[in-house]
């Protein structure tokens, strides 16, 4: 699994419209997504008798939300997107994929230099083998 299959899988199933991205969000558009690698720290899963005996892969992520520049429509949204993924299983090449999230809500970033609010969202992605 990549943010690439992360990326349209979530384009699809919550029947996003506006502009949706990897690794660099568009700041010029009021409205856009964007999903990167997580840069929080995961401690190494250690296994019994290596990696071939995993059951799952930990794919952390962490998606970029700029939405309008009212706060109720982007608070709305952001939440909207949160409880899309919250506890969600699904599957993805033939493989379930459960979320985990990390904070009880999505994270309020303020607003940009030209007023757009911002929110983030830190998960983990499980991948069976």
């Amino acid at each position: 699994m990549s943010l690439v299959n992360i990326k349209d899988y979530f384009k699809e199933a919550f029947l996003w419209n506006e502009s949706i991205s990897i690794g660099k969000i568009d700041n010029n558009q009021e409205k856009a997504i964007c999903f990167y690698p997580s840069k929080r720290e995961i401690s190494k899963i250690n296994r019994v008798g290596g990696k071939q005996n995993a059951k799952y892969n930990l794919i952390p992520i962490t998606i970029l939300l700029r939405y309008t520049k009212n706060q109720s429509l982007a608070e709305a949204k952001a939440k909207e997107i949160y409880d899309f993924f919250d506890e969600r299983s699904f599957l993805m090449n033939e493989k379930r994929i459960f979320v985990i999230t990390h904070f009880n809500g999505p994270i309020w970033l303020g607003t940009d230099e030209k007023g757009v609010y911002e929110y983030s969202f830190e998960f983990d992605l499980y991948e069976e083998r």
